[in-house]
């Protein structure tokens, strides 16, 4: 494991600052949205603690970069098919055509458009890279269909974990320039090139 380490710090290098920025912005646009949704819906502000819908194996130091950013990117993926589910149930349980244009449902669209935006970004710095997948506790399905405050209990648990699995990501990303510094300068021809690809 080692080895895919060295090399994921290489491969992460051109384009790790910009998407560390990205995934900072759509971590505070969730935390916006989670407060938004509960004023929205005079829901108390305390967090539904009942666990992520989303887990992955921990993020643990043997892992190299290109292996937990592998890891954080198949959680975004959940993430953001969670979001979309919680779209479609939403507009179809609670629509209200004079909410159409509120600032929680511009911020929602908003979020969705950034958060695949942020798993385009980090599937670039993993075009070689370990390929993993998240798992979604199967209760999801049952809670959703316990009534409209089931429903919204439910919502709260998807946009908490928007807020923790960009989080993660964020804190992830950023701490990577500083571990680069830390490796080995020289790259082969044949490295440098595929980082050039990278930062396109």
């Amino acid at each position: 494991m080692a080895g895919r380490g060295t090399n994921g710090r290489h491969g992460l290098r051109g384009h790790a600052g910009r998407t560390a920025a990205l995934a900072l912005l759509v971590h505070k646009e969730c935390t916006q949205l989670l407060e938004l949704y509960r004023n929205s819906e005079s829901l108390p502000s305390s967090p539904v603690d009942e666990g992520y819908l989303v887990s992955i194996p921990p993020l643990v130091p043997q892992l190299s970069d290109a292996e937990k950013i592998s890891l954080l990117h198949a959680a975004l993926k959940e993430c953001l098919r969670l979001l979309e589910d919680v779209i479609t149930r939403e507009d179809a349980e609670f629509s209200d055509d004079d909410e159409e244009d509120s600032e929680y449902k511009r911020k929602r669209k908003t979020v969705r458009d950034r958060l695949g935006h942020l798993l385009t970004s980090t599937e670039q710095l993993l075009v070689n890279g370990p390929k993993f997948e998240a798992k979604v506790k199967e209760e999801l399905d049952g809670q959703a269909d316990s009534g409209s405050f089931g429903l919204k209990m439910w919502i709260v648990r998807v946009l908490q974990d928007l807020v923790h699995w960009t989080g993660q990501t964020s804190d992830i990303l950023r701490s990577l320039p500083a571990e680069m510094e830390k490796a080995p300068k020289t790259m082969s021809r044949r490295t440098r090139r595929g980082a050039g690809k990278i930062r396109k």
